[in-house]
């Protein structure tokens, strides 16, 4: 193996007047701080505050006014509301978001998310009669639909209303719903850009409880009790934990934290999680992804129903049920990867962007299998799940490339797409997959003439590894919630002394290690990096690595998760 993985980029150091301007707070936190761009007292006041100032109003964001008319004489006219979802987490927890506010305010409302394999992402017009059949008056979207300007049209000439409730990048004409509300469309004025869909259905929720004849407490009440909710749909969806996003997300966890909803009682104790110590960590390696699976391999209701039920054995059932699925999830997704490796090798050089397509390649794991690749080549990635007449497709990109905008320069090609910078999805009919492979290509080709495509590891600083105690882990810990836009500290450790080496986990992937720097001993793990173990073994090195408390048996310790390894250019005696 090959090290350094990655190029390291080390942060500059934080100005000296800064941290003499800020005497009260621990230099590396100034430092975490500079690095993020928090750097006036205000935005620090702002990042580690919990704050309703922090929150904007719901009456800022376009489309709100007649959503709230409409869904109101809804429940007033005693309408049956459809709430149509995405099925992955966003979605399903925008869903249950909307649900339970409308259940609240004395409206009937049934749940509609698409099977991911049988009909694909978004509203679909076979969905739109169906639920027509069944009596529905009124559609509102969640985490899908801003693109949906056919179906619209579709669903008004069957006497449907809709409303509309997205996040995603607005990359054609807004549909002519009867209220759109997406902080992204042009002309909205809600100062806050990057919430997630269940973000957007909670602020919704907000603007229905205004003048809703809900007192204070009641209100609060409730608000409060859709905050879990919140957070697992935000980070979930890797959406920025910055700003408003940050405030929900704390607010959230706390209430995670003692939920009492029963599906997600018995999810986060079948996770082996413990009530007080979930984070956003947890959500992202182990409440995600089991919430994930079942719309990822069969139904996404069941996740749904997992979110909403009170049943205690349902509760039982359906977390058992998730598990499972996560763990053929987990098998189905490491073929899929070895197959696509093969396919990538086969064709000899690594071009400037990987499309692999194949009837192989199941749709629920296409886009876990396409952000591996994006890891491995650093390169914008495509996996298609191949079909006779229509394919579905997901894709994964790197900074250098927008890709949501590279596919609406191809959207003569396709069916439809949707996502944002470095994550979306598509559906193409199959004749077309080659002529947008070409494309595509070309245009990777022409926008990274010049650009060296080599994968970058941020380092936000150097703590050598005797530094890295307890005391050091609880000034990094006022930083959380950890996530995309506020990452967990990357720190750097040169001159550490490989004490020993294991490959540990089924296929001997990861290694485990034994660091010290004569002064302490650390354990550590380094994921992915099994191959390197006699390549470092009784070797001094330089190493990246997050601070992490590891859990055994109710003890708890201090580990390194090992990003990256150097060889260390370090002069000192064998520790």
């Amino acid at each position: 193996m090959r090290l350094p993985l990655k190029h390291w980029d080390i942060a500059p150091r934080v100005p000296s007047e800064q941290i003499e301007g800020l005497p009260d707070w621990p230099p590396i936190i100034v430092q975490l701080l500079w690095n993020r761009g928090v750097r006036e007292l205000a935005d620090i006041a702002a990042f580690f505050g919990d704050h309703d100032e922090q929150m904007h109003s719901a009456s800022l964001m376009k489309g709100v006014a007649p959503a709230v008319a409409r869904i109101r004489q809804a429940i007033e006219g005693d309408e049956l509301v459809a709430v149509y979802g995405d099925f992955d987490v966003d979605g399903v927890t925008a869903a249950a978001v909307m649900r339970e506010a409308l259940a609240a305010l004395g409206g009937q409302v049934i749940p509609y998310i698409p099977n991911r394999a049988e009909e694909g992402y978004g509203v679909n017009c076979a969905a739109l009669e169906h639920l027509r059949s069944r009596g529905v008056k009124l559609v509102v979207t969640v985490d899908c639909g801003v693109s949906a300007g056919k179906e619209v049209g579709y669903a008004r000439e069957l006497g449907l209303d809709i409303i509309i409730t997205d996040h995603h990048q607005v990359t054609e004409e807004v549909p002519s719903a009867i209220a759109v509300i997406n902080p992204r469309q042009p002309e909205c004025r809600y100062p806050y850009k990057e919430l997630a869909a269940v973000g957007v259905a909670f602020k919704l929720a907000q603007a229905l409880l205004d003048g809703a004849g809900v007192g204070k407490e009641d209100r609060a009440e409730l608000e409060c009790r859709l905050l879990d909710l919140v957070a697992l749909g935000t980070v979930a969806d890797v959406a920025p934990l910055l700003g408003e996003n940050r405030v929900l997300v704390k607010r959230g966890l706390a209430v995670l934290n003692k939920t009492q909803r029963p599906g997600l009682k018995e999810m986060i104790k079948k996770a082996g999680l413990r009530p007080g110590n979930i984070t956003s960590g947890s959500i992202g390696y182990a409440l995600g992804p089991r919430l994930n699976a079942a719309g990822r391999l069969h139904d996404a209701l069941a996740s749904y129903q997992l979110l909403i039920t009170r049943s205690p054995e349902e509760s039982r059932q359906l977390a058992e049920y998730l598990n499972d699925t996560n763990q053929e999830r987990q098998r189905l997704t490491a073929e899929a990867l070895e197959r696509a490796r093969g396919d990538v090798a086969a064709g000899g050089h690594v071009p400037k962007l990987l499309m692999v397509s194949g009837a192989e390649y199941p749709a629920g794991v296409v886009g876990l299998v396409a952000g591996r690749l994006m890891e491995e080549f650093y390169r914008p990635v495509l996996v298609l799940e191949l079909g006779d007449e229509e394919s579905r497709g997901s894709a994964r990109s790197i900074a250098e490339l927008d890709i949501t905008e590279a596919l609406s320069e191809c959207q003569d090609l396709l069916t439809r797409f949707g996502g944002h910078a470095r994550a979306a999805g598509f559906t193409i009919p199959s004749p077309r997959v080659e002529q947008l492979k070409q494309r595509l290509l070309a245009l990777a080709e022409s926008r990274f003439e010049g650009i060296d495509l080599q994968p970058r590891l941020h380092v936000d600083c150097e703590v050598p590894l005797w530094e890295a105690n307890w005391n050091l882990q609880k000034q990094l810990a006022t930083m959380a919630p950890f996530g995309f836009g506020n990452p967990q500290p990357t720190l750097l450790a040169r001159g550490v002394w490989v004490a020993g080496a294991k490959a540990v986990g089924r296929e001997g992937d990861h290694l485990r290690l034994r660091l010290t720097d004569g002064r302490v001993e650390v354990d550590g793990i380094a994921f992915r990096m099994g191959a390197a173990g006699k390549e470092v073994d009784k070797r001094r090195v330089d190493v990246v690595y997050t601070l992490e408390v590891n859990e055994w048996n109710g003890m708890q310790s201090l580990q390194l998760n090992v990003k990256d390894i150097g060889r260390s250019v370090y002069v000192s005696s064998q520790a």
